[in-house]
């Protein structure tokens, strides 16, 4: 009988006891197995310039920890949190903005896996990790984002952890269900503390067991990238809840209406974690989950607030979840979110207005031919293709003057934005009292038969205040 060696990266236990009871099922003929975890990652790991695609940068760089645990210096190991002194007044003047239309924002700011679990650290890279300067930065962080108005969980408590069951996964990004629910209990404890909270409907919900979640962490896809080694997937308890009771009902809702708390974020939101779940569990409320899988820190904001859902039925309750390593300070997305909490020009008389048939090339959707002063600091773009399928606006914005602004919005492919994309023109210092001339768009590189665009331009609404009372 002949007796083969197989070895196998982060080989889980149970991975492990079905490969052997399956080499042992006919022990007579079958040759026998003998598992055995291979070495640590291979030197290209540790060569910060080998990880030189999108997908790999996201990994720079990989180190090995104890019971086969991974982290990534860049990330997981950081010392810095926030945002620069611009991207705290752009994420106050949103929270200022939400606030006017009686929305509370919650942000859920991750910590990270050095801060949650360093233990699983080999000693040179714990030695190596500023933990206390770490610690002290994040605090300071959440109380930036209160600072701001923001309410913000503190997540400290669940530092330096030694649970049985780990936050974190070994080799992915993502929490584990044992981490989403520590999770949900500090924010829910956040949401009691919102005025706004004891006025929505209270329900009963209960999560339980379904199962087995097997995760083929992300890192280990990247480890495979680069040193072309086998991994096993680590198996954790899968989560689902339900209302309990007579909170349950026949309706959707319980109480006939829509949930009054929404969430937003990245895929730590999606079922697979249970995260929702949990918050309604802790937090004895409906939550309506908006959360984008693959959609980084802004898509599923911004697609929510394009949605009629939250014009029509907006929240009482908006809870915002991403990770400490997405820039605040993007420009972009703020010109996108501040005039999306008004709806664009969807409530407002635009100044111009146009709907069109893109050709290929660039086809101009916008003209002012009245030589109206229209300030471009003043102004709000609202565009919708005809294809909701469509996820990128490439727009070129043409100035009295001659000065022109290129502009180029993406969304990601896991969103339905309804073909829409609402900016503000440009309000730099330089650029605020610029007259606006004319506006084109790009077609996409894979344009659908018959492409339209409805184009609108018209005053943000603090600029529409403002002419207002300047009248009277």
């Amino acid at each position: 009988m002949k007796t083969r060696t197989i070895h196998m990266f982060g080989l889980t236990g149970l991975a492990a006891g079905l490969l052997l009871a399956h080499g042992s099922a006919n022990a007579a003929d079958a040759p026998t197995y003998q598992v055995q975890p291979a070495a640590g990652l291979c030197a290209t790991a540790a060569n910060d310039s080998a990880y030189n695609t999108k997908y790999l940068g996201f990994f720079t760089h990989l180190v090995p920890a104890q019971d086969d645990w991974l982290f990534r210096t860049t990330y997981d190991l950081r010392t810095d949190f926030g945002t620069t002194t611009e991207g705290w007044s752009y994420l106050k003047k949103l929270r200022d903005e939400l606030k006017k239309k009686g929305v509370e924002l919650v942000v859920v700011y991750q910590p990270t896996r050095g801060l949650v679990n360093r233990e699983k650290l080999n000693p040179k890279e714990k030695a190596a990790f500023d933990y206390d300067l770490a610690k002290k930065n994040y605090l300071a962080t959440i109380a930036q984002f209160r600072k701001a108005g923001i309410w913000t969980p503190d997540f400290s408590p669940l530092f330096d952890e030694k649970q049985e069951h780990a936050f974190y996964f070994k080799a992915d990004h993502h929490w584990t269900p044992y981490g989403a629910e520590r999770s949900a209990k500090i924010v829910a404890e956040t949401l009691k503390r919102i005025p706004a909270y004891a006025d929505i409907p209270k329900k009963d919900f209960e999560s339980k067991r379904v199962g087995l979640l097997s995760k083929l962490g992300t890192f280990h896809k990247a480890a495979a990238q680069l040193c072309g080694s086998s991994y096993a997937p680590q198996y954790v308890e899968r989560f689902e809840t339900e209302p309990v009771g007579e909170s349950g009902g026949g309706d959707l809702f319980g109480d006939g209406g829509n949930p009054q708390v929404a969430l937003v974020g990245t895929s730590n939101s999606g079922p697979a974690y249970n995260f929702p779940g949990f918050l309604e569990q802790y937090g004895k409320v409906d939550i309506l989950n908006n959360a984008v899988s693959g959609g980084g820190f802004d898509s599923s904001l911004l697609a929510y607030m394009s949605s009629d859902e939250f014009h029509k039925n907006p929240p009482k309750i908006l809870i915002w979840e991403f990770a400490t390593h997405y820039d605040m300070a993007q420009k972009s997305f703020y010109r996108q979110a501040m005039p999306l909490v008004g709806n664009g020009c969807a409530d407002g008389k635009p100044v111009l207005s146009r709907k069109v048939k893109l050709h290929a090339g660039r086809t101009e959707v916008l003209l002012n031919s009245g030589a109206l002063p229209i300030r471009s600091g003043s102004y709000t773009a609202d565009i919708t293709y005809s294809d909701p399928s469509v996820h990128e606006l490439k727009s070129t914005v043409w100035y009295m003057n001659g000065r022109r602004e290129q502009l180029k919005l993406e969304q990601s492919s896991a969103v339905d934005t309804g073909g829409r994309y609402v900016f503000q023109l440009r309000k730099d210092e330089d650029w605020a009292d610029q007259q606006f001339l004319s506006m084109e768009i790009e077609a996409p590189e894979e344009m659908p038969a018959g492409l339209e665009v409805e184009a609108r331009l018209c005053q943000t609404p603090n600029a529409r205040a403002t002419a207002e009372v300047a009248k009277r």
